[in-house]
């Protein structure tokens, strides 16, 4: 109900006109500036993660070996499309990891919305008013045992098309939702896998003497940033040749 309520209010501000060269100049300020921490968060995540479960590095490297073997070694935008498990890995990295959220002590980047209608939240008896600003706890949602059982675990196998199928459409958001979601999420999740499969085809990603596990995180304001968060590469010597 609210993605339809909300898609039907931006399909009636839909116009013709073309977007200023301030409002392209300004998408494209926001490509950088939103997007380059973001992804570079995502990335140390993942390989944290990656490190953390070396059965999930194999599999990246068995997909990457079957689907390139069609390409001649050519890392194409189809090849990236079909490798489908290096897609449930980052999935899984965003959902413990998401770059604009909330936890605990960390002032982080919050996901907000302001509410476009007075709604009445079930029999809490709890009101939220017309225009009352809302900020949604993505990092709780994320792990939310109901949503996602063992939530603490790190399990690429939960955005399997059938698994996806059977959770809530607003259970998963580290890009938000509807309309005003994120404007680079493609973009950026496209980045993150080109980066994450060079590196996974050149190096085993390692934990070392001074993984620190759990994370700790930095105080104050800005992204989900780890302290402290060191890995060991060791190169192939079985490379996946990547052109």
């Amino acid at each position: 109900m609210g993605r339809t309520r909300a898609a039907t209010r931006a399909a009636k501000n839909v116009t013709n006109r073309n977007l200023s060269l301030d409002e392209l100049v300004g998408q494209c300020v926001i490509f950088f500036l939103a997007g380059y921490d973001t992804t570079a968060s995502t990335l140390s995540y993942a390989s944290y993660s990656l490190a953390l479960n070396p059965e999930v590095q194999t599999k990246i490297v068995e997909e990457m070996r079957q689907v390139l073997s069609k390409t001649k070694g050519e890392l194409t935008y189809e090849a990236l499309q079909e490798m489908k498990y290096l897609d449930n890995v980052i999935s899984e990295t965003l959902r413990l990891y998401p770059p604009a959220t909330e936890h605990k002590n960390v002032m982080c980047a919050r996901l907000e919305r302001s509410a476009d209608a007075d709604c009445k939240l079930g029999n809490t008896g709890i009101t939220i008013t017309k225009g009352m600003l809302i900020t949604i706890p993505n990092y709780a949602i994320h792990r939310d045992p109901t949503l996602f059982p063992n939530p603490e675990k790190f399990d690429p196998d939960r955005f399997t098309t059938e698994e996806r199928a059977k959770r809530d459409q607003y259970a998963y958001l580290p890009f938000g939702a509807g309309p005003r979601n994120c404007v680079g999420m493609r973009f950026a999740l496209m980045e993150v896998k080109v980066c994450l499969a060079f590196v996974v085809a050149n190096f085993e990603i390692l934990r070392c003497s001074e993984t620190k596990v759990p994370l700790d995180y930095h105080l104050g304001p800005g992204l989900l940033i780890p302290k402290h968060l060191v890995l060991k590469l060791k190169e192939r010597s079985d490379k996946v040749l990547l052109k």
